[in-house]
């Protein structure tokens, strides 16, 4: 079977569901006396083994299955949580994704070797011998051929090895049963491995698998007739098992039968229903695949009881009922289309006024809502919750600050505030090195804190909220704050400025220095800081989403990292200029005013053109010379465009305002990449090509 089409969806959700692991084990390393959390966790885990299994990546599903193995005896008390047992489980969780990105990338899985953690798992899975000696050598004794001494405990038609017997004799103490299943598939079924998987995994939610035969690695190879037998210990009804298995296609017949130990196999008594056995299996991504050598493990412990927890909410079903997962590209697709309907949109409109036809004017009214409604909508599919990559930060904190040994508490606020999805894909690497910056430069020693009558624990924030058309991401901490002495001294020491040059800068302008390309405080170069990259990448790139950082210190208090980013790359609001014959368009968003001056109006300052706008000194930038265009004539009235760019002012000099429109940002290609003054271009409803102004990168 051909299993690429299903993996798109595989590996984004084998993504998700380690990702909600992770959440999971967070969650219970800050709590671990709330068990609770531990269904969850196994529910992921189990899902997650069921996936790798259907599409044939057998290391994933193997090292999922003893997870689930120490998670089983967690949940039910059977093993104490401890730090150790949480550090292997994180260790587990990076090898899964290492081997899901490997599976991603077209290598094979087994890229990483993860036998020394199935190594571990099986000792913790052991390490309660009252509760699981029995079960604990199960998964190595049931594939093998069956102990010539043992005698059959009925009419089974096989024998049963000593541990299979104690597995089933300790599920019979704990109120549970050993049953015994005959599956016979239907002549005619073609895929007969992966059946016998889907009956695997049906039974594998009803109770636990102690032994099939043929043994699973023949299973997976097809290695049998039209039957197979399975033996499992659970608390659900004949008639419920019955049921499941008959759900599944191509499955003729089930044969249900209670194993008696002590008397010969006879159908047994209806048994209470208990809820595990409601619980829908997990989804798969591909409807067929082999089944591993992992789907017919045994108990590794002691057989589990009915988990009322481990059905899936109501709701949760329903919703996930009513979305679909779209290719990015397709709304990639779908935005251009809309750009080149807003363009058109825009052309129709001035033909109109051109012409003045009446008609077409009153139909492009009704038009322009329509189109407006669409645009709202489209930009609204693209835009996804900043929690997407707010969710990985928890991990890495926890392990950073274990690292340090600092004692962090990390608060995320603001997480259901959303971005375009072009601009999330790219805000990840910035704030993980915000993050670390703060963890290490920023928070102090729990020592040094309790010396400077602070808690022992770090507070760490990152915040999100919506400020007009843009989004704002903080980065706080309650830490030392960084020192502008300093500052000025090691930019100094690195050649970077001169002692005059920085004797010029105020405090705030002195801390900005932390992003200038190649600059560090660390006396120490480590894994984590030192190397004097970082912060001037995080600058870089927030640039390029034509975004702003900024930072604001307290020493001894803390600092906060600011980055403003607009909420869309595609359409925006844009005030269109003209400078001499060309067109050229300035984000709104940038935007605090448009005035009119005269001449007389713009003084000089230490070599530099001013204007005073309501008490407020700002600085003027001619458009002719930035742009380097030859002079043709002097103006009575002078047109300025006051903008900003985080805190800082300036009033850009044009020679007339067009006026307000909506434009669709268009790159510039590779060919233009070093134009930094210019972020993109716009096609004008006359055809006409106009550059959008890069305001940050002008003003610097």
């Amino acid at each position: 079977m051909d299993t690429n089409q299903y993996m798109d969806m595989f590996l984004d959700e084998s993504h998700e569901h380690l990702q909600q692991l992770n959440d999971g084990l967070l969650s219970l390393e800050d709590n671990m006396e709330d068990l609770s959390v531990l269904n969850d966790i196994f529910r992921n885990a189990h899902t997650l083994k069921g996936m790798s299994a259907t599409m044939g990546y057998n290391k994933i599903a193997e090292l999922t299955h003893e997870m689930e193995d120490v998670l089983d005896l967690l949940r039910h008390e059977q093993l104490k949580l401890t730090e150790d047992i949480i550090d292997v489980l994180f260790k587990c969780l990076d090898s899964l994704e290492q081997m899901v990105d490997n599976v991603g990338n077209g290598d094979p899985e087994d890229l990483i070797d993860v036998s020394d953690l199935v190594t571990k798992l099986s000792a913790l899975s052991s390490g309660n011998p009252e509760a699981v000696a029995a079960a604990s050598e199960a998964p190595a004794a049931a594939p093998a051929a069956p102990a010539g001494d043992a005698a059959p405990p009925a009419d089974l038609g096989f024998e049963l090895t000593d541990v299979e017997r104690g597995v089933i004799k300790q599920a019979q103490e704990t109120g549970l049963r050993g049953i015994h299943i005959k599956v016979t598939l239907a002549e005619t079924c073609l895929l007969k491995s992966a059946r016998s998987y889907m009956v695997m995994n049906a039974l594998d939610e009803l109770g636990d698998v102690v032994k099939s035969i043929p043994p699973a690695e023949e299973l997976e190879q097809e290695k049998f007739e039209h039957s197979f037998e399975v033996i499992v210990v659970t608390a659900a009804e004949e008639k419920v098992i019955e049921d499941a298995i008959l759900s599944i296609s191509e499955v003729e017949s089930a044969v249900v039968e209670v194993i008696d130990l002590e008397k010969k196999a006879e159908p047994a008594a209806a048994a209470p229903p208990p809820s595990v056995a409601e619980a829908p299996a997990p989804a798969a991504p591909a409807p067929a695949a082999p089944a591993p050598a992992s789907a017919a493990k045994p108990a590794p412990a002691a057989p589990k009881p009915a988990a009322p927890k481990q059905a899936a909410p109501p709701a949760k079903k329903s919703h996930a009922g009513q979305s679909v997962r779209v290719d990015i590209e397709k709304l990639d697709t779908l935005m251009n289309l809309m750009g080149e309907l807003v363009i058109n949109k825009v052309r129709l409109e001035q033909i109109g006024q051109t012409h003045r036809i009446s008609e077409l004017t009153e139909t492009l009214e009704q038009m322009d809502r329509v189109t407006t409604d669409l645009q709202n909508i489209v930009m609204k599919v693209r835009m996804v919750p900043v929690s997407q990559v707010f969710n990985r930060f928890p991990r890495m904190v926890r392990d950073v600050a274990k690292e340090l040994n600092k004692e962090i508490n990390l608060t995320i606020e603001g997480e259901e505030t959303e971005l375009d999805r072009t601009v999330i894909d790219e805000i990840g690497d910035p704030i993980m090195h915000l993050l670390r910056n703060s963890l290490d430069h920023g928070v102090e020693h729990p020592d040094d804190r309790e010396a400077k009558g602070k808690p022992r624990v770090g507070e760490v924030g990152l915040i999100a909220r919506h400020e007009g058309n843009n989004v704002v991401i903080m980065v706080t901490d309650d830490g030392a704050g960084i020192n502008a002495d300093k500052m000025r001294r090691k930019a100094v020491e690195k050649g970077m400025m001169t002692q005059e040059e920085v004797d010029k800068l105020d405090d705030a302008d002195a801390v900005r220095i932390i992003f200038l390309p190649g600059f560090s405080t660390a006396e120490q170069i480590s894994d984590i800081s030192g190397r004097g990259v970082g912060m001037d990448v995080v600058r870089n790139k927030i640039e390029a989403l034509s975004g702003h950082v900024d930072v604001e210190t307290h020493i001894d208090e803390g600092s906060v990292f600011k980055i403003k980013l607009p909420l869309t790359l595609a359409i925006i609001q844009a005030m269109l200029v003209k400078v001499q014959e060309e067109m050229y368009a300035i984000p709104l968003g940038s935007i605090d005013s448009t005035i009119n001056i005269q001449p007389d109006d713009i003084k000089t300052v230490q070599n530099k053109e001013v204007i005073v706008l309501r008490g407020e000194i700002i600085p003027i930038i001619r458009m002719e010379q930035t742009l380097q265009i030859p002079h043709v004539k002097d103006f009575d009235e002078i047109f300025v465009v006051v903008v900003h760019a985080g805190e800082a002012k300036a009033g850009i000099v044009v020679d007339n305002l067009i006026g307000q429109q909506e434009i669709v940002i268009k790159t510039l290609g590779n060919l233009f990449t070093g134009l930094k003054m210019f972020s993109g271009a716009t096609v004008l409803g006359d055809g006409r090509v106009a550059l959008i102004i890069d305001v940050a990168t002008m003003m610097q």
